[in-house]
């Protein structure tokens, strides 16, 4: 991801802080609603009412640094911003690869920082296949995950970092769904019923519609490191077809770590023991 940038530790990303200034109508009267600004630039980031409480770039970065400081192996290495900082994103590296039968992947983790006023701050963690640059992110809709902008920061602290070390654990955990679908036979058939449940065949659909369910079957038997055998074949089909065919921004990113896609559908279903009759 180009858009990126590299750096060695988080005194690396620029800090800014955000402001409530009340907004008035017309008339001159305020009516509990307030714009969000750089204190920097003055950018507007977005809008907010009475009780939301920005959580400062500072204050988020302390709390990051010490989840990672406290499980330990873990570099900060790229941030990016969306919007001139509605949405700041560090990216995190974990130091020991996951290595099934010399399949190497890397987890990663990714700290948002939502400035709009209308999202809350969220740790996602994340994977990327070695031999073919396939990244994952394992979306979890977990409570207590999205951390909010309130007078209730200073209090959640702790429960904050907790959750960010559990978010880290899900990385570090995710060998054992990469054996579990290495070991479990898919068929072609089942590829192809697969893809149908990922993207129904509709009446008089369009031939691009159609061509996205072939290339997944494609990239399920001749994908970068897929034999067309196993579930593992068909999950990094599908990772591959996100990763490789779409061209990659930081706004598309953040939709990403927050948001379903194909690949996170398909992994509830493959991860099934009935996987084949779900397909």
């Amino acid at each position: 991801m180009g858009f990126i940038e590299n750096i060695d530790s988080l005194e690396q990303v620029p800090r800014f802080e955000v402001v409530k200034e009340p907004l008035f109508d017309s008339r001159g009267q305020h009516d509990g609603v307030f714009a969000l600004q750089r204190s920097d630039t003055n950018a507007h980031l977005g809008s907010c009412g009475v009780k939301y409480r920005p959580i400062q770039m500072e204050e988020m970065f302390d709390v990051l640094d010490t989840a990672s400081n406290r499980v330990g192996g873990i570099d900060h290495i790229g941030y990016t911003t969306t919007g001139a900082g509605k949405k700041v994103v560090v990216q995190s590296k974990l130091h020991d690869e996951i290595n099934v039968d010399g399949d190497k992947i890397e987890g990663y983790f990714y700290t948002v920082v939502d400035n709009t006023g209308m999202g809350s701050n969220k740790v996602a963690p994340s994977t990327q296949r070695i031999s073919c640059d396939n990244a994952f992110h394992l979306i979890e809709k977990r409570k207590g995950d999205r951390l909010r902008h309130s007078t209730t920061f200073e209090a959640n602290v702790d429960v904050m970092i907790g959750r960010i070390i559990e978010n880290i654990h899900t990385v570090k955990g995710f060998g054992g769904v990469v054996k579990f679908l290495k070991n479990a036979k898919f068929s072609r058939d089942q590829m192809v019923k697969l893809t149908q449940k990922l993207i129904p065949v509709e009446k008089d659909e369009s031939v691009k519609r159609n061509n996205k369910r072939e290339k997944l079957v494609e990239l399920y038997e001749s994908g970068v490191g897929n034999v067309g055998e196993t579930r593992w074949d068909a999950f990094n089909a599908i990772t591959e077809f996100e990763t490789h065919n779409r061209r990659q921004t930081p706004e598309k990113l953040v939709r990403g770590l927050l948001n379903g896609n194909l690949a996170n559908r398909a992994l509830k279903i493959l991860q099934t023991t009935k996987a084949a009759k779900a397909a």
